[in-house]
């Protein structure tokens, strides 16, 4: 198969008080074709009940089977596509876990952060049966959010600690089979929470080279390498998704919130958010507003998703 041109923003609402969003039942019994790759504001974790295929991760492109599961860090280009034609079923959930730990880790940022920045280093694709505790957790996660049990909310709590713990042993292990990639990863990262802190600013490629201690041509090559992407395209990924934040959250003017996510030509932002979302700031906002179907936690919200 020929690689996938990656264009889809896919964005999700997390329902209130929650840091976790499921997708259950039939919808995702389907056949899996794979356009365009695409992406989310939050991690995702994807378990197949059956069926076979193939996951593109960049340029990368890894089998699929019954019990496979997909761990995909947010903003990371992914599509999945069945084989043959063939219909599969999965099921998926998207996990706030910068939310999660900041309320967690309170007491202890730095044990928090560094949490954080283990397990959102790559995507990983694992067997159930090889990783029978992560799969564990996962299934049981799912299983909490079909059954809306009581005190369904603090147990699935209580199953993000759990599996922060089976993710960051398992990154860890990941990072030793391939230390050249992880080292890669480990050069750009005061990039990434440089973009992170600083998106309302403006924001050189030679900056980001300079806080990594590299040259601006090695940066981009590293930078192109580790996350399949430009520094620029990442800078404007990072930038829209903070608009779709300010856009559901607060009532702000176009060009207000242009500057706010560090734009300086309000025809740019608009230019880039459309490309990114695929509609106008206005529309995606109209959309937001008028959108009926999130009633409650249990409700699946596809901003962008192309059925």
């Amino acid at each position: 198969m020929t690689q996938r041109k990656v264009e889809e923003f896919r964005y999700y609402e997390m329902p209130m008080g929650r840091y976790d969003l499921a997708l259950l039942g039939k919808s995702w019994i389907t056949t899996y074709r794979t356009g365009e790759q695409h992406f989310h504001n939050y991690y995702e974790i994807g378990y197949c009940y059956y069926g076979e295929g193939v996951v593109f991760l960049g340029d990368k492109s890894e089998p699929y089977k019954a019990g496979t599961i997909s761990l995909i860090p947010s903003n990371f280009p992914h599509g999945v596509h069945s084989r043959g034609g063939s219909v599969c079923r999965w099921e998926w959930l998207y996990l706030d876990f910068a939310g999660f730990v900041e309320r967690s880790y309170q007491s202890d940022v730095y044990n928090g952060m560094r949490i954080l920045d283990q397990i959102t280093q790559f995507p990983i694709m694992i067997e159930s049966e090889d990783y029978p505790g992560l799969s564990g957790v996962v299934r049981a996660i799912l299983e909490e959010n079909r059954q809306q049990k009581m005190l369904n909310r603090e147990a699935v709590c209580g199953y993000m600690f759990v599996l922060l713990q089976e993710l960051m042993r398992l990154n860890q292990y990941m990072s030793g089979i391939d230390k050249k990639q992880s080292l890669h990863i480990e050069k750009i990262r005061p990039a990434l929470v440089y973009i992170e802190e600083h998106y309302q600013e403006e924001i050189k490629i030679k900056s980001l080279a300079e806080v990594c201690s590299i040259s601006e041509p090695h940066f981009r090559k590293l930078f192109r390498g580790c996350m399949n992407t430009s520094p620029l395209e990442y800078i404007n990924t990072v930038r829209i998704q903070k608009a779709c934040d300010f856009l559901h959250k607060k009532d702000v003017s176009v060009n207000d919130l242009a500057w706010k996510v560090g734009y300086t030509s309000v025809s740019t932002f608009e230019r880039n958010f459309k490309k990114i979302v695929g509609e106008s700031p206005k529309q995606w906002r109209l959309k937001s507003i008028t959108d009926q179907e999130f009633v409650s936690y249990q409700t699946k919200v596809l901003k962008g998703w192309l059925e």
